[in-house]
Order: structure tokens, then C-alpha cells, then sequence
């Protein structure tokens, strides 16, 4: 299993022009490497291989300084990289790129990858050659350093970060199935639990935005005020994404250590995204992160995540199994076998039925809508603002 520790750097500022440099060439030899596989297919009929480009890489070092001067490692991240693109071209289609050297934000080292990591004192400090001195930052306990498969150096508009990928020992998951819970997600509430609880929708603060955007919009592109501007918009928008992925990090973490099993909606979010007039509010609420983060943080805990076919869940009556036909504007479920309740907490039960019948368990209903919450709030401990606690509310 690969678990990935996402961590803020400290660089000087000459390292940060060093850094710069590295970046620069590793675009040039993207784009070097993309025009030699053209090249070679226009000329032969065949492209260039991985290895065929390592060889020639070996060859580049030897005459230019400029490479010569930086580990060899770091280059062939950028080809492996470039290797990838052109297999996802014959299996996804999108024919790669050529990059600008402005545009190339990222490192990739795959191998060696934790003689680079070393402790000096208190601090944990990353080692490569021709880079510069980086400081990594962390905020909790790192694996060791044997573990470490891959490291990926991102300069991003606030800050630089550094992720490390680990591979680490897979969690089994609970046997015995004792508080299983389905989540319904939604546009008017961000999620549904089956318990009746649910979690308020996610409503971005564009005024800020609107106003870079507009001061964007009166520079001369290209122009050193155009490039000031669009610095300070991106560095507005990686506020929001941060703030965005703080939260989902802890709402995702106390799901996990509320319940034991955890059924989702298996969403086609693309084929959603078609309604231009539910487009923004669907990815304003982040379902596709936050499904991706129950499933890394359950496979640590050893709780299992089930994804199950959403269709028909608001129309099925979840007491008797009857379909009752409803339009998305009517909010309250009404069956004739006297089962009234909120549309989505409805959904979210017929959801973890489904869960449960993939699972191979049986269902108490009597034990999944009595006490579950209050239990399980009292055994995670104290209420953290912002957090699934923080902004739950009883559904009506």
C-alpha cells in the first residue's frame, strides 16, 4: 500500500533561482525527447523507447555541463514522465505536449529514493544532487526511510511542497461489521448520512476572486503588472484549494473513525457535469477528493469502503422497497407503507442496504438509526470545529 505525506519546504532564496534552473532544463529535455520520438516515427516508422532515451541522456551529460552537474535521477523522472504520456496517447488518446519552461512545475525522483532523505539534528533535509538544500517540514512522524519509493517536488503559487510516497503494510480490515453507515451526496447538502445526520454544502467566497480576475483582465498580457496579477490570482485560488483540502482531510478522517463500514455512491461526475445549469455547484462540492480520501485513510485504519450503482436510491422506499416517483424539486419521501422522511436520508439508507448486501452482512434496523452517532462522538473524543461535528445538524 502507498501512502503519501504531503510536506511545506524551506528554501533560500538562491535555492529557490537554483530550483528554477532545474526546472527550466528539465522542460527542455521534455521537449527535446517529444521532438526525437516524432522524428524517429516520421523517419523509421517506429519511436524512440524509455531506454533508447536513457542512453541518449547518458550521452547529453557527457557534453553539456549544465546536466552534468545534476543527478542523472532527476532527468529520468522527466523521461519516465514523458514515457507515460505517450502510452496514455494509444489507451486514452490526447496526444502529448510541448512544455514551457514557465509551465514545468514539478519534480519526480523514483529511485534511490531514501539515501536523499536525512535527518541533521531536528531537521529532515532532502539531499539531491543539483538541487538545492531543502528543509522539509513535517508535522508528524515519518516512516522510515527504507519504505521510501517516491518523491515529487512541486513549486506551486504560495509555497514549494514536497511528497513523499511510501510503501507501507496494508491494514486488514474488521471482521465483524458493527456500525456501518451510507453517505448520500448532493448539491443543498454536501453529504447525507444514513443516521440522519448530514454535512452543509460547500459555498466559495468569489468576491475576492472576481476582483483579481478583473484586475487581470485590464493588463497587457504578458506585460510585468499582467504577470504580477495573475501571481496574486493563483495564489488567491491555492488559499481556497488548501482551505478546501484541509477540511476534507478531517471530515474524511472522523467518518472513518465513526464507522466500520462505509458505502458510497459510485458517481459518474463527468456525465453530471453536462447540466450547465448544476456544473459549478457539483464541483464546488468536491465528491470525487472526498471519496479518494475515505478510501486512503479506511485501507490505513482497516475499514472497508464500498462503492455501489446510485440509480433508483431516491425512488425506492427504504421501509418497504416500493418505487415512488418523485421530481428532484420535492424534497420529502412519502410512501403508502407510512414511511415519511427527508429525500436524501431515504437515498442514503437504500445506499447502505445495497452496501451491506455486497459486504455480505445483515442489517439491524433497530442498531442503525438508534444512538449511532452519540456512541461513536463520545469514544473519537472532543469536537473540532469545521469537522463533520462541527457542522452536522439533525435532519427534519
Amino acid at each position: 500500500m502507498i501512502r503519501t505525506y504531503k510536506c511545506r519546504t524551506k528554501i533560500s532564496r538562491a535555492g529557490h533561482s537554483r530550483l528554477d534552473q532545474v526546472l527550466r532544463l528539465s522542460a527542455e529535455l521534455y521537449n527535446a525527447g517529444l521532438e526525437s520520438r516524432i522524428d524517429c516515427y516520421k523517419k523509421t516508422g517506429k519511436s524512440r523507447s524509455y531506454f533508447d532515451q536513457c542512453k541518449e541522456l547518458t550521452e547529453v551529460r557527457a557534453e553539456i555541463q549544465e546536466f552534468k552537474d545534476i543527478s542523472a535521477i532527476l532527468f529520468r523522472g522527466v523521461l519516465s514522465r514523458l514515457d507515460k504520456a505517450y502510452k496514455r496517447f494509444f489507451t486514452h488518446g490526447g496526444f502529448p505536449r510541448f512544455k514551457s519552461s514557465h509551465r514545468w512545475r514539478s519534480i519526480e525522483v523514483n529511485d534511490q529514493c531514501g539515501n536523499m532523505l536525512k535527518r541533521e539534528g531536528n531537521k529532515t533535509v532532502l539531499r539531491i544532487k543539483g538541487l538545492p538544500r531543502i528543509e522539509v517540514k513535517t508535522s508528524r512522524e515519518l516512516p522510515p526511510n527504507g519504505l521510501l519509493r517516491a518523491i515529487r517536488i512541486t513549486r506551486k503559487a504560495l509555497r514549494t511542497e514536497v511528497a513523499l510516497s511510501y510503501e507501507v503494510e496494508r491494514t486488514e480490515p474488521v471482521a465483524e461489521i458493527t456500525n456501518p453507515v451510507g453517505i448520500d451526496m448532493g448539491i443543498t447538502k454536501r453529504l447525507t448520512l444514513s443516521d440522519g445526520k448530514t454535512v452543509e454544502k460547500r459555498v466559495i467566497n468569489r468576491s475576492e476572486i472576481i476582483r483579481l480576475q478583473r484586475s487581470v483582465s485590464r493588463k497587457k498580457k504578458e506585460s510585468n503588472n499582467w504577470k504580477k496579477a495573475v501571481l496574486l490570482l493563483a495564489r488567491e485560488w491555492q488559499r481556497i484549494s488548501d482551505k478546501e483540502r484541509d477540511y476534507l482531510h478531517r471530515l474524511s478522517a472522523e467518518i472513518v473513525k465513526m464507522y466500520d463500514l462505509i458505502v458510497v455512491e459510485k458517481l459518474r461526475t463527468k456525465n453530471m457535469v453536462r447540466n450547465s445549469k448544476l456544473a459549478r455547484s457539483i464541483h464546488e462540492q468536491s465528491w470525487g477528493k472526498l471519496i479518494t480520501l475515505l478510501n486512503e485513510k479506511a485501507e490505513s485504519a482497516g475499514v472497508r469502503v464500498v462503492e455501489v450503482d446510485p440509480r433508483g436510491t431516491s425512488q425506492e422506499c427504504s421501509g418497504c422497497g416500493a418505487t415512488v416517483k418523485k421530481s428532484l424539486s420535492v424534497r420529502t419521501h412519502r410512501c403508502e407503507c407510512g414511511v415519511v422522511m427527508d429525500r436524501d436520508v431515504n437515498a442514503a439508507i437504500n445506499i447502505l442496504h445495497r452496501g451491506i448486501s455486497i459486504a455480505g452482512g445483515k442489517l439491524d434496523l433497530e442498531s442503525r438509526m438508534v444512538g449511532r452517532m452519540e456512541m461513536k462522538r463520545a469514544e473519537v473524543g472532543p469536537v473540532r470545529p469545521g469537522t463533520v461535528y462541527g457542522v452536522v445538524n439533525s435532519s427534519t
